[in-house]
């Protein structure tokens, strides 16, 4: 659908007047004033219907229209996750008393986009020690909360008693919102495996609709007699509870003579070697501190016989850090191709600065 410019518009009904009229109309003229303005209305009327044409597809919409084309597959738009970790509050010198750590304590990094982080228990320093270690977790979600070891070193709340606070281990989970192009992907992968009774499609969508399970895939022998159903949860394995839960829901609905089973989905680690050219007055080391929690946060979203392809990661690590000029990777990086039951997950991850 081509949708012209307001000014080939005015000019084509323009054109249409003179030669139904025979008469130039004069831009100030009542004609002329009418002509401008309907040319306005006619530009915004096809506007407003292109708009409706690629909402109308799921291959062109975006936003909460992408979200319904979702909703009608069963799937839904992959949300925002607070990061998790440890903190640890620590005194200069033990003392004789258990000293309380409340829950809801909050922490932060240090820096001019400073993070906040809140302990999600109480906690207490026993007399005679010196370091107590509390579960905590990000106060937003989103992936500015992924964390490097030693990166939150700020009390924020007040404890009476604690000197200072680190986190030995790196935050991770936290995730923004499934973009637009990998919400996309899924869904068109939905739409390509047809639902009906007995196919692929048919038993992941009664393993999608399990609590725990994130994605799915299902393998029909050659002769149609058996499948397997490879599962996983988010970045994670499915909670056996869930696989069994799953298997006697499948054994109820799968047709007759045809043997199901459920299965974890095997794990494949892809390994990232990056190479980063950086702005001129970018900082290479904060972006060295948060990109790879930032990858390794999206690859382990990845679902069961997923791709994974260097060039999206060349893309995230531009679109999360615009302070990166350009990304190469080494050698030993490769792309991975989805195969039968196998899940990708982060591997190492390893950044460098080149010139």
């Amino acid at each position: 659908m081509s949708l012209e410019s307001y000014k080939e518009i005015l000019e084509r009904m323009r054109a249409k007047y003179i030669e139904e009229s025979g008469n130039k109309p004069e831009d100030v003229s009542d004609i002329g004033i009418r002509l401008r303005v309907m040319a306005g209305e006619v530009y915004r009327l096809q506007a407003r219907m292109d708009w409706l044409w690629k909402q109308a597809f799921p291959e062109t919409a975006d936003g909460a229209q992408l979200d319904l084309h979702g909703a009608q597959r069963g799937l839904v738009r992959g949300g925002r996750e607070k990061a998790e970790g440890v903190l640890e509050f620590s005194r200069y010198v033990p003392i004789s008393f258990d000293l309380m750590i409340p829950k809801g304590t909050v922490c932060a990094s240090s820096g001019e986009e400073a993070v906040e982080y809140e302990t999600t228990e109480e906690a207490v320093l026993a007399a005679g020690s010196v370091t107590v270690s509390v579960p905590a977790r990000a106060v937003t979600a989103g992936s500015a909360g992924n964390a490097a070891a030693g990166y939150i070193n700020t009390l924020v709340s007040e404890v009476t008693g604690i000197n200072y606070v680190t986190n030995t281990k790196a935050f991770s989970g936290g995730t923004d919102p499934e973009g637009d192009e990998d919400y996309r992907a899924r869904i068109l992968a939905g739409i390509g495996r047809l639902e009906g009774f007995g196919s692929a499609g048919y038993y992941e969508g009664i393993a999608l609709e399990q609590a725990g399970v994130r994605s799915a895939q299902a393998g029909i022998s050659a002769d149609s007699s058996g499948v397997t159903v490879y599962v996983w949860g988010d970045g994670a394995a499915v909670p056996e509870e869930a696989i069994g839960e799953l298997q006697e829901r499948l054994d109820s609905s799968r047709p007759l003579g045809v043997a199901v089973t459920v299965q974890q989905a095997a794990t494949k680690k892809v390994v990232v070697g990056a190479q980063l050219q950086m702005r001129e007055g970018a900082d290479f080391a904060a972006a060295s501190a948060a990109l790879p929690n930032v990858i390794k946060a999206w690859l382990n979203q990845r679902s069961v016989g997923e791709s994974v392809y260097m060039a999206k990661i060349q893309r995230l690590i531009m679109d999360t850090d615009p302070g990166v000029a350009r990304v190469g990777f080494i050698s030993s990086c490769k792309d991975h191709e989805g195969a039968l039951g196998v899940v990708p997950i982060a591997g190492i991850v390893s950044l460098k600065e080149v010139v």
